[in-house]
C-alpha cells in the first residue's frame, strides 16, 4: 500500500509541475485530484500505520492500487488535453472585480434565493450546477488580489469564499460540500504562485488542516445534524459547529477514534476492493457498461423524458457489487475508481481516467485561454461544466447529468452578463488594465 500512496502524490506533484510550466490553467485539474486523494489516500494510510488493527486491509490494498493507476491515468489524459488546445500568452491577473462580484451574487442567489426550485426535473438541476459560478468569482478575485497584495480585497474574497463551506454546515448538517468548493475556489493560486516550492508547501499545510478539521467533525458531526436536522435555532447550530473548533486536536495513529474515523469516511477503497474480489470469485460480473450507458441516458433532460430510468446517487451499485449491506441514512457513492473498475476491469480504469483527464483538461485550459483574453462570456461555458465532473466520490449519471445541466446554466449566465452585467454593472467601476506582461515564470509574486 505504501507504493501505491506514493504514487498517488507523485502523480499530484508531476499534475502541479506540469500545469505550473505554462500556467495556462485555473487549477481544476489539481482541484480534481486533490478531492480524489482525500477519498482514497487517507483510508490506505489508516491501514498502514494500523496495520491490524481495521481488519482485513485486502479489499483497502487492492482499492489503493487502482486509485494509484487511476490518478497516473487521469495525468496523462490532461497531457494530451494540454496537446490539443494550444497555450496563449498570459497576461496578469486582471482585477475585474465587477464581474467578480456578479458571479458571487449570481452564484448566491442560485443556492439560496432559487433553491426551492431545485426538486423542479431539469431546471433544478440547472440552477444546483449553475449556482456554482460563485466559485468563478471567488477564484478570479483571490488571484488578482494577492498579486495586487490588496489585503482588504483579500479579505473580502476570503470572507465571500467561507459563505457557502459555513452554511452548508450550518443548514445542512454537511462539511464535504463545503471542502470540495473551497479547493475548486483555492487552487488557481497552486498555479499562479510565483514559486513552485510555496505552491507545495502551502498546499501541504492546506491538506493537513483540512484533514485535522475533518477529523474534529467527525467527532461532532452527531451533534451537529441532530441540531440541524433537528430544527434548532441558529444560535443552537452554531454552537454545536464551533465545538467542531473547540475539540479540534492533530491526527494521531495511535488512537483508535481517528483511525475509524478515516476508515469510515475516507476509504472508498474498500469499496473497490472488496467489489473487485467478489468479480474475481464470481459473485457477481463486471457491469460491461451498464453505468456508463446510464450516464449517457442522463444527458437527455428529464424535461424530455418523464419516465427516464435513471437517478442520481449510486447506492444500489455499491450494495450490489460489494454484497454489503448499507445504511439508508448514510451517502454511498460508487466513486470513480469502482465505477470505471466495475464495468471492464483494469482497461475500464485507465481508458475511463484517461477520459476524464481530457475532458476537465480541455475544459480548464480553454477557461483559462477565455479569461486570460478577456472573453469572460466564454469562461462561464468551460468552467461551470468542469465544476460539475468534479465528483470523484460519485457516479457517471451524476457527473455527466450535472456536467449537461451546468452548460445550460452556462449560457444563461453567458447571455445575463452579456445583455445584463456588462452594461448595468460591470461599467460602474473601469477595469483596471495591467498590460500584455507574461504571467508566466518569474513574472509576479505572492
Amino acid at each position: 500500500m505504501t507504493l501505491s500512496v506514493a504514487t498517488c502524490f507523485g502523480a499530484l506533484l508531476w499534475l502541479l509541475w506540469l500545469l505550473r510550466r505554462d500556467r495556462v490553467s485555473l487549477g481544476l485539474p489539481v482541484a480534481y485530484m486533490i478531492l480524489l486523494l482525500l477519498i482514497h489516500v487517507p483510508g490506505a494510510t489508516a491501514h498502514i500505520v494500523g496495520d491490524g488493527y481495521l481488519g482485513d486491509p485486502e479489499p483497502t490494498r487492492i482499492g489503493i492500487r487502482f486509485t494509484a493507476i487511476g490518478a497516473i491515468s487521469f495525468v496523462v489524459g490532461v497531457i494530451v488535453a494540454r496537446l490539443v488546445v494550444p497555450g496563449t500568452t498570459m497576461v496578469r491577473p486582471r482585477d475585474n472585480r465587477p464581474f467578480f462580484i456578479f458571479c458571487i451574487g449570481g452564484g448566491w442567489f442560485f443556492n439560496y434565493g432559487l433553491g426551492f426550485l431545485a426538486r423542479i426535473p431539469s431546471l433544478g438541476a440547472a440552477i444546483v450546477y449553475g449556482g456554482a459560478v460563485w466559485m468563478l468569482g471567488v477564484m478570479l478575485g483571490l488571484r488578482a488580489a494577492i498579486f495586487r497584495g490588496d489585503a482588504k480585497w483579500l479579505a473580502i474574497w476570503f470572507g465571500a469564499l467561507a459563505v457557502y463551506p459555513v452554511l452548508s454546515l450550518l443548514l445542512g448538517g454537511f462539511l464535504s460540500y463545503g471542502t470540495a468548493a473551497t479547493v475548486i475556489s483555492c487552487c488557481i493560486l497552486t498555479i499562479s504562485t510565483r514559486s513552485p516550492f510555496r505552491a507545495v508547501i502551502g498546499l501541504a499545510l492546506a491538506l493537513v488542516l483540512g484533514f485535522n478539521l475533518f477529523l474534529s467533525y467527525f467527532q461532532n458531526r452527531t451533534e451537529i445534524r441532530g441540531t440541524v436536522w433537528g430544527g434548532a435555532a441558529i444560535e443552537q447550530r452554531v454552537d454545536a459547529t464551533f465545538d467542531m473548533f473547540r475539540d479540534f486536536e492533530f491526527f494521531d495513529p495511535s488512537n483508535p477514534l481517528h483511525l475509524i474515523a478515516i476508515d469510515q469516511r475516507l476509504n472508498q477503497n474498500y469499496f473497490a476492493g472488496l467489489a473487485a474480489i467478489r468479480i474475481s470469485e464470481g459473485s457477481v460480473d463486471y457491469l460491461h457498461g451498464r453505468s456508463v450507458w446510464e450516464g449517457l441516458m442522463s444527458l437527455v433532460p428529464r424535461a424530455l423524458w418523464p419516465s427516464k430510468p435513471v437517478f442520481g446517487g449510486s447506492p444500489e451499485i455499491v450494495a450490489d457489487m460489494t454484497g454489503l449491506v448499507l445504511s439508508p441514512t448514510s451517502s454511498f457513492g460508487v466513486g470513480n475508481v469502482m465505477e470505471f473498475q466495475i464495468n471492464f476491469g483494469v482497461p475500464g480504469l485507465v481508458i475511463g481516467f484517461v477520459a476524464l483527464g481530457l475532458l476537465i483538461g480541455l475544459l480548464d485550459r480553454k477557461a483559462a485561454v477565455a479569461e486570460n483574453e478577456g472573453n469572460l462570456p466564454a469562461t462561464f461555458l468551460y468552467f461551470l461544466p468542469a465544476v460539475a465532473l468534479i465528483q470523484p466520490g460519485g457516479s457517471m449519471v451524476e457527473m455527466l447529468g450535472g456536467a449537461a445541466a451546468a452548460l445550460v446554466a452556462a449560457f444563461g449566465w453567458k447571455w445575463l452578463w452579456v445583455h445584463w452585467g456588462a452594461r448595468k454593472f460591470a461599467q460602474r467601476q473601469p477595469q483596471a488594465n495591467y498590460g500584455s506582461r507574461r504571467f508566466g515564470r518569474g513574472s509576479y509574486r505572492l
